[in-house]
């Protein structure tokens, strides 16, 4: 049995700034409830859901308790409507619509809602975290400083900080033209915040260029570094929800499926250039499916740092204009727990625009994984 993406929707993407942000006065759980209020609203009869998983990196505080759970009472759902809360690290999200594909394609259920959140003002990625100090001493730094990670990454890679600042430029200049022409606004759900309609995301801009980005600092290599917090993925706030369900459900439903969820992958590496991680993940998805890169139409990568990304896209050898059409992560934001969905958001949204068939959206994780997924056009 097949499992198809109905819908597929993201709250905009907020700057984690205690002033300055889209959603600094605003919880976690209210953005993910947000998000499911919509697929109401949009015509789902949420008696039909059989179960509700999202990633979430921060697990405590407004994020803990089970937010999935708690997200889909908030948003009025049934009491009878359960939900589960996924924990891949970057990856959460992204694992959580690949576990609704599953649970669909096995029978286990006839539709899933599937999504991620994280509030990266209000739950930094420092907060509670507890590492055993003899898993610390096996690595030759701390392989949870995902920022030496990338330097790394450069480093063996050979990958020059005018590259880095380069790639996350064309980020910028990407995700401002979708802006300005409204490729977004098919994707995103607005929110009222205060009286103030939040309708975009926060992060591109428009006045980025070389010679700023060269101005900046290395943040994690005082001596010899070449990662920067312009060529990094900005910390974030928001939230993303698909809907997966087997094409009887829909059709009963009376929904749209738009595209089908073929296949998926995960792997483990090194957690020193966890950055590469889409390149075996790619790989083994490709491996399954009998596909090779160029038979693929078009790619969501996360853009952790502009450092992997790079590696990525040369050693994948996949062309950059394949890539990201609208920016990534380095102009819109990576808000942790839900930005494996939002690429698949993305990713559908990009392929119904663009008319092509099939996609891949695929991410680096901490500690050391990759994850990719490939979805294919039916409409």
């Amino acid at each position: 049995m097949d499992a198809y993406i109905v819908e597929a929707m993201r709250t905009p993407i907020g700057k984690s700034h205690k002033d300055k942000g889209s959603f600094r006065n605003v919880r976690a759980d209210e953005l993910m409830a947000h998000l499911l209020r919509e697929m109401v609203h949009r015509g789902v009869d949420p008696k039909v859901i059989d179960d509700v998983y999202v990633g979430c990196v921060a697990q405590h505080m407004e994020q803990g308790k089970n937010i999935a759970r708690l997200a889909t009472l908030l948003a009025e759902y049934p009491e009878s409507v359960p939900g589960v809360t996924i924990n891949r690290l970057c990856g959460s999200s992204l694992q959580a619509l690949n576990y609704a594909a599953q649970t669909v394609s096995g029978g286990g259920g006839d539709a899933i809602l599937a999504g991620g959140v994280e509030h990266m003002d209000h739950l930094p990625m420092t907060a509670q975290a507890d590492y055993n100090p003899a898993l610390m001493g096996r690595f030759e730094f701390p392989f949870n400083n995902m920022g030496l990670t990338a330097e790394r990454v450069a480093e063996r890679e050979k990958i020059s900080r005018d590259q880095q600042d380069r790639f996350a430029l064309r980020s910028h200049e990407k995700a401002v033209l979708a802006q300005e022409k409204g490729y977004f606004s098919k994707e995103i759900v607005p929110m009222s915040v205060g009286g103030e309609l939040v309708d975009k995301d926060q992060g591109p801009r428009k006045e980025s260029s070389l010679e700023t980005l060269a101005t900046l600092k290395t943040v994690f290599k005082e001596s010899g570094g070449t990662v920067t917090a312009g060529n990094s993925s900005q910390i974030s706030d928001g939230a993303s929800l698909t809907l997966i369900s087997n094409k009887k459900m829909a059709q009963s439903q009376g929904w749209k499926v738009r595209a089908r969820v073929r296949s998926y992958a995960v792997v483990g590496l090194d957690p020193l250039v966890m950055g590469l991680g889409p390149i075996p993940a790619i790989r083994k998805l490709l491996s399954k499916e009998q596909l090779t890169v160029k038979e693929i139409d078009l790619f969501e990568i996360n853009e952790a740092f502009a450092s992997q990304a790079l590696a990525c896209l040369d050693q994948l050898e996949i062309p950059e204009d394949k890539v990201n059409p609208c920016g990534g992560a380095i102009a819109l934001g990576h808000p942790l727990g839900a930005t494996g969905t939002r690429l698949i958001v993305t990713l559908l949204h990009n392929m119904e625009r663009l008319d092509q068939r099939l996609g891949v959206a695929s991410m680096c994780i901490g500690h050391g994984q990759g994850i990719a997924t490939l979805i294919e056009r039916t409409t």
